[in-house]
């Protein structure tokens, strides 16, 4: 048995999957190409998300605090309330922030996105 008769056998044997992501018939069939401007895909935009942004939040109010107390008060009187309470601001500004401008990115590409299929 050829190779040719082979594989054709295999394909022969296993059910043809339905609505995947290869629609065409070979294996390079148009549109399903593997390049980034391939087919009529669209392009899926993630929802705004707090949880998100108190992530990013968390970690700039952990340098934050780094910084601010052991490179810019390393003065004696300085306490550690102080340099607990600027990071803790610093979290709910930041936060309020990214997730402010997450809405505004989200918001305009779903104008984009529906402003273009027309």
């Amino acid at each position: 048995m050829s190779k040719k008769e082979t594989r054709r056998a295999a394909r022969q044997s296993f059910p043809k999957a339905t609505g995947g992501a290869r629609a065409g018939t070979g294996a390079r069939a148009k549109g399903t190409g593997g390049g980034k401007s391939g087919g009529t895909t669209r392009q899926t935009v993630k929802p705004p998300s707090l949880k998100r942004a108190a992530i990013q939040g968390a970690v700039v109010a952990a340098l934050y605090f780094l910084i601010v107390r052991f490179i810019f008060w390393r003065a004696d009187g300085a306490g550690t309330a102080v340099a607990i309470i600027f990071p803790v601001l610093g979290f709910f500004v930041y936060t309020g922030i990214v997730y402010a401008i997450d809405r505004y990115k989200y918001q305009r590409s779903l104008r984009r996105l529906s402003g273009s299929s027309k």
